[in-house]
């Protein structure tokens, strides 16, 4: 008789899974009163994300009510804007950074790793994938959240249907195995797993946020390494290491 598979031995085996998230950086528009909207490269926004020790929530509009949320109260869509991560495995972490058919945006090789653990207690969650026949009594929930009086809709209940997104035919992105944290993280160094950058501005963030940094266009064999150094400097076990 074959003996079952502990937890730790099924997820070790098991290289589609990963304990960790990722939030990639891409470029974008910022709004500064005085100056109006400027264009901050990724790099930049990864860089402002450290100093300020925040990721911050902005969008609402990848979620399933996002096109209606656009003639909604700033009110109502503030509880839908979240912070988006990734568990899609560290080694293939490259393959978002591509041009994708149907994006409209181009994610770059810039961004912070977290340990899953981590980011679920902190209020992340994973995203609910549903189709437009699944989603039909989650409509009816939004727009009582949008008839509410005086707009007091129910925080619980928009941070319920903020992780919803649209999967079928027509939009299908649920190999992103998406992750959101609704409202934003407020993060320490510490708390960052690791930090993602190209080869050449390693020793630049390294050095300003003694954050370890690999670079995900590396193979899993290098980013091993780089890991494997990691543990035996700060004395980590192997369970600390995802791979």
């Amino acid at each position: 008789m074959v003996e079952p598979l502990s937890a730790d031995e099924f997820f070790a085996k098991k290289r589609d899974f990963s304990p960790l998230l990722v939030h990639l950086t891409r470029d974008c528009k910022d709004y500064i009163e005085e100056v109006g909207s400027i264009r901050m490269s990724a790099k930049k926004v990864l860089t402002q994300i450290l100093d300020e020790t925040t990721l911050r929530a902005f969008s609402y509009k990848y979620c399933l009510f996002g096109p209606n949320l656009e003639s909604q109260s700033s009110s109502l869509q503030d509880k839908f804007k979240v912070v988006c991560f990734t568990e899609t495995p560290i080694d293939q972490i490259d393959v978002l950074t591509k041009p994708l058919h149907g994006r409209k945006f181009k994610l770059e090789p810039y961004g912070l790793v977290f340990n899953k653990k981590y980011v679920s207690e902190q209020g992340g969650n994973p995203v609910f994938y549903t189709t437009k026949e699944i989603a039909k009594p989650l409509w009816e929930l939004y727009w009582r959240q949008c008839n509410e009086a005086t707009n007091q809709s129910s925080d619980e209940i928009c941070k319920l249907l903020a992780l919803v997104t649209l999967c079928d035919e027509s939009c299908d992105w649920h190999w992103e195995r998406e992750w959101r944290i609704v409202g934003g993280l407020e993060f320490k160094l510490t708390d960052i797993y690791c930090g993602l950058c190209p080869e050449e501005e390693i020793s630049y963030f390294e050095n300003k946020y003694g954050v370890i940094f690999i670079d995900p266009y590396w193979g899993i064999n290098k980013i091993l390494d780089k890991l494997v150094n990691l543990s035996k400097e700060k004395t980590l076990t192997a369970d600390d290491i995802p791979f």
